[in-house]
């Protein structure tokens, strides 16, 4: 699993992990957030998963409106 910054208001660093992600893995990038996710639940690493959750949710909205 990638650390990243704890995100600040209006989730920006979500946006911008988003992003990247999808930069990077492309049209797996849902796949790789969805296991960050499981990984850092499984873990007990709560508010790490929910801000997976997030990321991910930003990816499957309109991945194309990121860019």
């Amino acid at each position: 699993m990638s650390s990243f910054a704890t995100t600040n208001e209006g989730g920006a660093d979500e946006q911008l992990l988003a992003r990247d992600m999808i930069d990077v893995h492309g049209a797996e990038a849902a796949i790789v957030a969805r296991g960050n996710a499981r990984t850092a639940a499984l873990a007990g690493q709560k508010s790490r998963a929910r801000s997976w959750i997030r990321v991910l949710d930003i990816i499957q909205r309109d991945p194309t409106k990121l860019n």
